[in-house]
């Protein structure tokens, strides 16, 4: 059932000493780095996964949408068993990268004792 492999990255934050103050405080949000320009540090990799199509999305809702248009943010599920990877070790808006080259980024994650349920879009390039 799980043929394929994935890799969890989180988007590295900069954050303070001055971030519990209110006002013009320290700056406290995503960075770049030399070593990742993304910006994403690799939590986890070479999880065994599967992934399936979920919803199928959304039209467009502007007057010049018509019923043979692409949709759009279609989600996708990925499940990764609980002999791959531990609780607590994926969030929301972690990005995984399959096998295959696509980027994911995680809407829902959920726990059970069969492992993690995602829910995620697949991000473009």
């Amino acid at each position: 059932m799980f043929g394929r492999t994935v890799s969890v990255y989180r988007q590295m934050t900069s954050a303070g000493p001055s971030d519990s103050a209110v006002g013009d405080g320290g700056y406290s949000g995503p960075v770049q780095s030399t070593t990742s320009p993304q910006g994403l540090q690799l939590i986890a990799s070479g999880l065994i996964a599967e992934i399936q199509s979920g919803a199928v999305g959304r039209r467009g809702q502007s007057a010049g949408t018509l019923p043979t248009d692409v949709v759009y943010a279609p989600t996708w599920t990925i499940y990764i068993p609980s002999t791959a990877v531990g609780q607590y070790t994926v969030r929301d808006r972690d990005i995984i990268v399959d096998d295959e080259g696509y980027r994911y980024e995680v809407g829902q994650n959920y726990w059970n004792i069969l492992g993690y349920k995602l829910t995620c879009i697949r991000l473009e390039a």
